[in-house]
């Protein structure tokens, strides 16, 4: 009795601690704030969507799904890279001008890369420049705003980041319904790509006004400055790769289909993954619930214990969510106007593939957790390599549904790989006990 009142005093004294500290509050606003910047997101594309013609929606979702690969490689794993670094010297000026000014040399060699790569394809590849430009232009400019997500929190300005996220995508909502209501013609999808990519430019001078900007320092020694640019390029370089295979394995299927279908086609798939959005959320609560204490127990021998125990609130998550795939007639029916019910079968395929990745994605937190990056990059690109040759198989033929079958077997490769190092991993522990 004496150590259960024990423990109970101090888990009193902690919430305690934790409520003056202001950390719940930050905490829920923060995340509160992320929810409302992914609602306001699936409105603009949802109204979007509403507005264009199947075939002008068609290009949009084509050129759309370009930008997630783009700001990949426009972050170049900064955001992650500049937490780890920043958070510990907040306090010391001249380190900050260093940290931050070698981060914009990693950023002006980011749009370097971009500009010749872009150019390049836009040569062979015979596309549009225009959208060629709004792409990269958007991609960079988007990019900014995980890199200033990235100061707010090695700051711990959490108050103010609780602000300015939803902003982004509130200006987008704003100017499409202002061009909407007033222009003389109907919109088309560079006009649309036009606001997405343009529209964040004004959050870069919010954050200026927001941000305590004494805090800040943009400059320092040429040599300190030389020699943190090539750590910050060395950091992160497996994770970068990872990201960027996993993105474009996740856009690959639009690529395809405006290959070999029409524009309906992309249209109709493109329209399939917008509710998807809503797991974006939830892996994002996820990482935030799990990441932290599992990088914390690397050495414990709780680890296991703990990892198998997130593994259980994903398939919990997953089994609660698994029902809402009978309401898709009826979500994209009232979304989109009856306007796109071919939709709904690729949708209804699609979704038990996000169901497996929230059950899997507590193996991918446990393996950067380990710092284990380089395999994660291995794995996305196996998936990358099945998701190939898979659609150049399936959608020629099936189409739209070919497309999400492929989406879906694509993974199941790298999910089984995945499995099979963790029992490895685990098989000595096991035999010793």
């Amino acid at each position: 009795m004496l150590r259960l009142g024990s423990s109970l005093q101090f888990i009193s004294e902690s919430i305690g601690k934790l409520r003056t500290s202001g950390f719940i509050r930050s905490f829920f606003s923060v995340g509160f704030s992320k929810v409302v910047a992914s609602l306001l997101n699936f409105i603009f594309m949802v109204y979007s969507v509403r507005i264009l013609s199947k075939n002008e929606n068609g290009i949009f979702q084509y050129y759309s799904g370009f930008l997630p690969v783009l700001l990949a490689v426009a972050e170049f794993g900064l955001p992650t890279a500049l937490v780890r670094f920043l958070s510990p010297m907040t306090e010391d000026k001249r380190k900050i001008g260093v940290l931050l000014a070698s981060s914009l040399w990693v950023k002006w060699a980011a749009l370097f890369l971009l500009v010749v790569v872009t150019g390049v394809a836009v040569y062979f590849l015979k596309e549009n420049a225009l959208a060629a430009f709004l792409l990269v232009f958007g991609s960079f400019v988007l990019s900014f705003n995980s890199y200033f997500e990235s100061i707010f929190v090695s700051f711990g300005q959490y108050h103010a980041l609780s602000i300015w996220y939803p902003l982004p995508n509130l200006i987008r909502i704003l100017i499409l319904y202002l061009a909407d209501q007033f222009s003389e013609h109907a919109l088309g999808h560079l006009d649309i790509l036009g606001i997405f990519s343009v529209a964040p430019v004004f959050t870069i001078v919010l954050f200026f006004l927001l941000f305590p900007r004494g805090k800040l320092h943009w400059a320092g020694d040429k040599e300190e400055v030389r020699q943190q640019t090539r750590e910050l390029i060395s950091f992160n370089r497996y994770a970068f790769l990872a990201s960027l295979f996993a993105i474009v394995s996740d856009r690959m299927e639009l690529f395809f289909l405006n290959k070999y279908h029409s524009n309906e086609a992309v249209a109709a798939y493109g329209v399939a993954l917008q509710p998807f959005s809503g797991f974006v959320i939830l892996f994002s609560v996820l990482n935030s619930m799990i990441y932290p204490k599992l990088s914390r127990l690397t050495e414990n021998k709780e680890f296991t214990s703990y990892l198998g125990k997130s593994i259980l609130v994903a398939v919990v998550f997953a089994l609660a969510l698994g029902p809402w795939v009978f309401l898709g007639d009826w979500v994209f029916s009232a979304l989109f106007s009856g306007k796109y019910p071919e939709s709904v079968p690729v949708f209804q395929l699609l979704y038990p593939n996000y169901l497996f990745q929230l059950v899997f994605s507590p193996l991918g937190m446990a393996l950067f957790a380990l710092g284990q990056p380089r395999l994660l990059a291995i794995l996305a690109l196996v998936r990358l390599i099945f998701g190939l040759i898979l659609d150049n198989l399936l959608i020629p033929e099936y189409g739209t549904m070919g497309a999400a079958g492929a989406f879906f077997l694509g993974q199941i490769p790298s999910w089984f790989l995945l499995s099979g190092y963790f029992l490895a991993y685990y098989k000595p522990s096991a035999k010793q006990s």
